[in-house]
């Protein structure tokens, strides 16, 4: 087929043309989303899905309280869009998280979640966010994710909620939640793709370079660390500073280590993790191995244990290893 002279001239020029960064929303959108903002919250938690609406096409709004800059966790002043009172109507509230210990016990804000819920077209939160909208009542009875270090937290205070650790976005319908962090990216295009379509959301994955995997992917609260033992009995001494130098794995095992400065030796503070775990009943003392060793011997999820002192360049510092190895479950 022949094109028109005049297309044999566009087509080029248009396909040369360069694409901005970021697509702005329409006009006059036909969604619109409210992002809720407060002190400590997460930047990625809501800039992450806001660069996806924003893409699609979505209006987007940032509200808070007093509509006054509120503070993220890593320290970044965001001015928001408008105020609790004067914010416009959305299809869509975003709630995200961060440090939420303040926001998710705000009776305002947890008032301004329940009524915007009763109209938007979809309520997701991400990340902590999930513990503020768990505090609105909204959550009770359904199903829902959130942090890896949260997963446990949210089902012992919020019983009646089914706390889900193997997915990265949860979906009950309206409200949807999402585990940590990036997650959000993950949840935002689902509520594009239930709202334009599949084809539209993965447009705008692809336009953000972004690797969204809707049926499958990384999912942060499947990995080996979540079998990690708390050590909450341990009473630590006043003077011990701890300092993460890594913490890796995946599914299967996990290694982390980290550099501990205190004046007590480094054999008190194995003593005192020792005394700890054997009043856990998931966890039994590996006289077979050398060392400190242990093995998880709940049968859904056996594990071997193992950790290491190594002495530091002062005499009040050490480095601990600490190396978990799944095991297979025998039927």
């Amino acid at each position: 087929m022949r094109l028109h002279p005049l297309l044999n001239i566009l087509l080029p020029l248009l396909a040369a043309m360069p694409l901005h960064a970021a697509q702005l929303p329409e006009s006059k959108p036909e969604i619109r989303v409210g992002i809720v903002l407060f002190d400590g919250v997460q930047i990625i938690d809501f800039a992450g899905p806001y660069e996806v609406f924003g893409t699609a096409g979505f209006g987007v709004i940032t509200i808070s309280q007093d509509g006054k800059p509120v503070t993220t966790a890593m320290g970044l002043k965001v001015t928001p869009d408008a105020a609790f009172a004067d914010a416009p109507a959305f299809d869509v509230l975003l709630v995200p998280g961060g440090d939420v210990g303040e926001a998710k016990a705000d009776a305002t804000l947890l008032d301004f979640i329940r009524r915007r819920s009763a109209t938007a077209k979809n309520v997701l939160s991400v990340c902590t966010g999930a513990e503020i909208l768990a505090n609105t009542g909204l959550l009770d009875g359904q199903r829902a994710t959130t942090f890896h270090s949260a997963l446990e937290r949210l089902a012992t205070e919020h019983p009646k909620i089914e706390v889900v650790d193997n997915q990265r976005w949860v979906d009950n319908g309206k409200l949807i939640t999402t585990a940590g962090l990036s997650s959000g990216l993950d949840g935002a295009l689902h509520v594009v793709s239930r709202l334009r379509g599949q084809d539209k959301a993965r447009s705008v994955a692809l336009h953000m370079e972004y690797d969204w995997r809707p049926d499958h992917g990384f999912v942060r609260g499947r990995m080996a660390d979540r079998l990690l033992p708390a050590l909450r009995g341990v009473k630590w001494p006043q003077d011990m500073a701890i300092e993460q130098l890594y913490s890796v794995g995946d599914e299967h095992q996990w290694r982390k280590r980290v550099k501990v400065r205190t004046a007590t030796s480094s054999d008190a503070i194995m003593k005192l993790i020792a005394d700890d775990l054997s009043n856990d009943k998931q966890w039994l003392r590996d006289d077979s191995a050398s060392g400190h060793a242990w093995r998880r011997v709940a049968t859904d999820k056996p594990a071997r244990l193992s950790m290491t002192t190594t002495p530091g360049t002062t005499a009040d510092e050490f480095e601990l290893e600490v190396e978990l190895q799944r095991e297979a479950v025998v039927p």
